[in-house]
């Protein structure tokens, strides 16, 4: 059996569209169920059967949020009437960013990923997850960079709530503070640069500034959000997004800034005296 379209909706329901393997519609019969299996195992013990499962024609929709699924891959199985496990296949490439915008914009700890495997299996990847802040744009002025974007994972409030950027300079004591407009869980914030320049610590290379939001929407987050970038699954921004630069100076020698992300996709802001470069 195979699957034309595999998502997980914001309530961790598993939508499944069958298809027979000649391609067309395939029917979920009432003697077939569905289960989740440990990736690269091969004991009872490591199936999980999905207890929860509704069936119209060719649509399948499994609850998948009470089950006890740990972190790690999970091969998606599809159980016959005679109790014969058989791996699902699927044609769905597994991203969408209109849901997976709606998926983040809810509070959790694990999230659920629909994902197809090199050889065309569906899986089922979970993963611990805490809330940060989703970047979505960033804009490089003369003078600031402009950055917006929407709460990850965390409680969202309807209309405008207080909010505030906080740069904190990598290693040292610096932090600069700038308000932020957060509106339905969406916010903006103008960072202005010059007080990040008046702070470079001009015996070091490099001056990082990682960037958190603070709200009062949190909760438990006493440093605040992290500013990532991880809706789109492109990992390893650090070698494939470059953004510009901009050189100003507060009194002293002139300094360039450029936002850029970390190994881990947090966005921060990296400072070097324009006449070192960045070397």
């Amino acid at each position: 059996m195979q699957t034309e379209l595999s998502r997980i909706d914001s309530g961790d329901v598993l939508e499944l569209r069958l298809r027979d393997h000649d391609g067309r519609g395939g029917e979920a019969g009432d003697g077939a169920s569905l289960a989740l299996r440990r990736g690269g195992a091969a004991d009872a013990d490591a199936v999980i059967p999905i207890t929860s499962v509704r069936r119209s024609g060719d649509r399948v929709l499994a609850d998948l949020k009470d089950l006890p699924i740990d972190e790690g891959t999970w091969d998606v199985l599809w159980v016959g009437p005679d109790g014969h496990p058989t791996p699902l296949g699927t044609r769905d490439p597994g991203l969408n960013l209109r849901d997976r915008v709606a998926y983040l914009r809810r509070p959790r700890h694990r999230e659920l990923r629909a994902i197809r495997d090199p050889k065309g299996r569906l899986r089922l990847r979970a993963v611990a997850v805490t809330p940060y802040a989703e970047v979505v744009w960033v804009d490089v002025g003369a003078e600031s960079v402009t950055v917006s974007g929407l709460l990850a994972y965390t409680a969202q409030r309807e209309g405008a709530a207080s909010a505030e950027l906080i740069a904190r300079q990598r290693a040292r004591s610096g932090v600069v503070a700038a308000p932020a407009e957060l509106v339905d869980g969406r916010f903006t914030c103008e960072i202005p640069l010059r007080p990040l320049v008046a702070a470079h610590d001009l015996e070091r290379a490099h001056n990082e500034w990682d960037l958190w939001l603070q709200a009062d929407t949190e909760a438990g987050a006493p440093d605040g959000l992290r500013l990532a970038s991880h809706a789109d699954d492109v990992v390893g921004k650090k070698k494939k997004v470059v953004y510009a630069g901009t050189t100003l100076s507060a009194g002293g020698p002139a300094v360039r800034v450029r936002p850029y992300y970390t190994v881990h996709d947090g966005l921060s802001l990296l400072a070097t005296l324009a006449e070192r470069g960045e070397r």
